[in-house]
């Protein structure tokens, strides 16, 4: 279903139980504040939202991020763009032996939820596609798996939901990268100044939307550690149990990449997952904008 939205956007929903394809919109150029306004309004909505046949500078790509709030400064400063401090380049090609980018995304294939770890997550990512992976049939390769935590909630039973309310869980920043000691030499690895920067914090498993009210499961694999005040025989099944239900094929939206997209997802509701189906010479180059959040509640 499409609608209108008035200076030629279009919003239309996936077929999939979460997000919307805006259409009708060139993010190179600056946008009045009804158009701005219609889009904002589909991102709360939908949680993931799809701008096609992009062309961006880094600069345009920031400037649009912008209006949905302050940017963050990823804590891997090796991996922003250079000149652009708000841009961390995505990516697994490597150049003179070192990569150019966070190759992570796709190599660590845990779903999981950006920043969770810090005392006010992200409130969302723009992730800019340059180049996407092809494999030999000239497939596109490399999707994105969002799960709407929103309707995992949603679909809890009345006695999960009485259990989980009032519960927090703590997220440890390196919990995914600590765990391979024999991971590869590309595999990003966080120094002990970068880890001193990020003590672990404790939210709430389930969340309220800061901006729509409504209530979702905010917990991912890749960083929690376990829930506060509950032993570790009782807290990992628990766990383990809502990681699957959040995960289930209905709540989830799988995003085939084209070069010139720009997608939007809004961290608070969501969990995502890069698929790792490819490899070098299959080139990914990707450029993300992250969102200042606010602390769960």
């Amino acid at each position: 279903m499409s609608a209108a939205v008035g200076a030629g956007i279009a919003i239309r929903r996936l077929d999939a139980p979460v997000g919307a394809e805006i259409t009708g919109v060139d993010l190179s150029q600056p946008l009045d504040d009804d158009s701005f306004a219609a889009i904002r309004k589909a991102y709360a909505e939908h949680s993931v939202i799809v701008f096609r046949d992009q062309q961006l500078t880094p600069a345009q790509q920031i400037a649009f991020s912008r209006r949905f709030g302050e940017l963050e400064i990823h804590v891997l400063k090796q991996f922003l763009l250079p000149g652009y401090p708000e841009i961390l380049v995505v990516s697994n090609i490597v150049e003179d032996g070192k990569p150019i980018g966070l190759a992570d995304a796709g190599r660590v294939a845990v779903w999981h939820t950006d920043l969770s770890y810090m005392k006010a997550p992200s409130a969302g990512s723009a992730l800019y596609a340059l180049e996407v992976p092809r494999n030999a049939a000239g497939e596109i390769v490399g999707d994105t798996l969002f799960a709407s935590t929103f309707l995992a909630y949603d679909a809890l039973s009345p006695a999960m939901k009485q259990r989980l309310t009032g519960l927090k869980a703590t997220h440890h920043m390196t919990k995914g990268y600590d765990r391979e000691a024999d991971a590869p030499a590309t595999r990003v690895r966080y120094d002990d100044s970068q880890r001193s920067q990020v003590p672990d914090q404790a939210h709430p498993i389930i969340r309220t939307h800061p901006v729509t009210g409504r209530k979702c499961i905010y917990i991912n694999k890749l960083c929690v550690t376990g829930i506060v005040g509950m032993p570790e025989s009782e807290s990992d099944p628990l766990l383990e149990e809502i990681y699957a239900h959040c995960t289930q094929p209905q709540f989830i939206y799988r995003h085939k990449w084209r070069v010139g997209d720009l997608l939007m997802w809004d961290n608070c509701p969501l969990q995502h997952l890069a698929v790792p189906d490819y490899a070098l010479p299959q080139r990914r180059r990707m450029h993300r904008t992250t969102i200042r959040g606010s602390v769960p509640f």
